[in-house]
């Protein structure tokens, strides 16, 4: 599926399950605790990059979330 138009409400919901569980592993993988809104941001992310596909505005934003996440859970004291 890399187009809006053909993903069906059914296929949303598939992509957006299996794009959490991605965004939760990822969290647990760098043994960090997020926050639900932290969640819903990457989730969603992930969900418009599997529909959408590559972009260097995905990628922009991309940077950007990694660029948050580690600032807000990985700065040093």
């Amino acid at each position: 599926m890399a187009n809006t138009n053909n993903a069906t409400e059914k296929d949303r919901q598939i992509i957006r399950q299996s794009m959490s569980k991605l965004a939760l592993q990822y969290f647990e993988n760098c043994r960090v605790c997020p926050t639900m809104a932290d969640i819903v941001k990457i989730t969603t992310m992930l969900e418009d990059y599997t529909i959408n596909g590559y972009s260097k505005d995905m990628v922009s934003k991309m940077e950007k979330l990694d660029e948050y996440i580690q600032e807000t859970y990985f700065k040093k004291n």
